[in-house]
């Protein structure tokens, strides 16, 4: 394989074919899909439509083909400048979301990694970008293969090699900014009840300040007000639960939504999509056909949050 110094740009065109014809396509939506067979790999892709990106929290480690300039903002950190064709690795349960610099171009394109497609691999702790154009050309492509079915055989899940790589040469983003006082205690009680609504006065208590001085070293730090926050932890959770088949309705009860319309009207203005539409996309097989459902039921016990990571279908 060619050093990333012998990599002209004609190559690093040729190895994205339809990569960056995809801003004339016309997308009503994002576009998400399950690449592989469930017996292959766990990850999702997402493709979103422009390249502003509401603020979101994944419960899966999250690799992002950048395919126009960006301003980066991981939880509060200030907006850093991304160029066309870098990738931000975001580890899961950190909040990013991104603007686009100048005419908006074609969206990112994200890899959603299960526990499993990450195994064995020293696996980044804090946001970063990787701009080495070797690893470039070789996400977008496999990203350009996994466009259309693949089947189980002969196929790789998540190459570690590649991941390896981008890991390898990842340039760690600069840290969010923090109020001075710990603030961990209130972000695990999010976690831990993510289908309740929890008062923002029960946490200012835990922590030891008045709501209001909460409210803004919250913000502060993690890089949105507490129940905007949460919300996105509940969406997160909601995801997970889509693609394991359950039904939209047993989802907005299992995460504390009132009712299935506000699920999605939520999960809309987050994702770009409602939750059918997710539950729809990540349930089929690489052939195109849904599988058969799960049972219809919610789990028996509400996973807390190092459980929720693990299980993910």
């Amino acid at each position: 394989m060619a050093h990333a110094s012998e990599l002209t740009s004609m190559q690093m065109e040729q190895a994205r074919p339809r990569l960056a014809s995809d801003a004339s396509r016309s997308l009503e939506r994002p576009r998400v899909w399950r690449p592989l067979p469930e017996q292959a790999a766990h990850l999702l892709c997402m493709e979103d439509q422009s390249g502003d990106v509401a603020p979101r929290i994944h419960s899966r480690f999250a690799v992002t083909l950048l395919r126009a300039p960006a301003f980066v903002t991981v939880e509060s950190s200030r907006a850093l400048p991304a160029d066309r064709d870098q990738i931000l690795l975001i580890p899961r349960l950190h909040l990013c979301a991104l603007r686009a610099q100048g005419h908006s171009g074609p969206g990112p394109v994200t890899l959603l990694l299960g526990v499993s497609d990450l195994e064995g691999l020293a696996v980044p702790d804090r946001p970063a970008l990787v701009t080495d154009p070797e690893c470039v050309v070789q996400l977008a492509a496999l990203i350009e293969q996994w466009r259309r079915p693949v089947g189980l055989i002969g196929r790789e899940a998540a190459p570690h090699s590649l991941l390896g790589r981008l890991f390898a040469r990842a340039i760690p983003l600069g840290r969010a900014r923090s109020s001075g006082r710990s603030l961990a205690p209130a972000q695990r009680y999010f976690r831990a009840h993510l289908g309740e609504l929890i008062p923002t006065a029960v946490l200012a208590d835990m922590i030891g300040l008045a709501e209001s001085h909460f409210i803004r070293a919250f913000h502060l730090e993690f890089g949105l007000p507490p129940h905007a926050y949460h919300l996105r932890l509940r969406l997160a959770h909601a995801v997970e639960l889509l693609a394991c088949g359950l039904s939209v309705a047993m989802v907005a009860g299992e995460c504390g939504f009132a009712d299935q319309s506000h699920l999605s009207r939520k999960f809309k203005e987050v994702y770009g999509l409602t939750p059918a539409a997710w539950g729809t996309a990540t349930l089929r097989g690489s052939d195109g056909r849904p599988p058969a459902r799960l049972p219809e039921r919610a789990p028996t016990v509400a996973p807390q949050p190092p459980h929720l990571l693990q299980r993910v279908c």
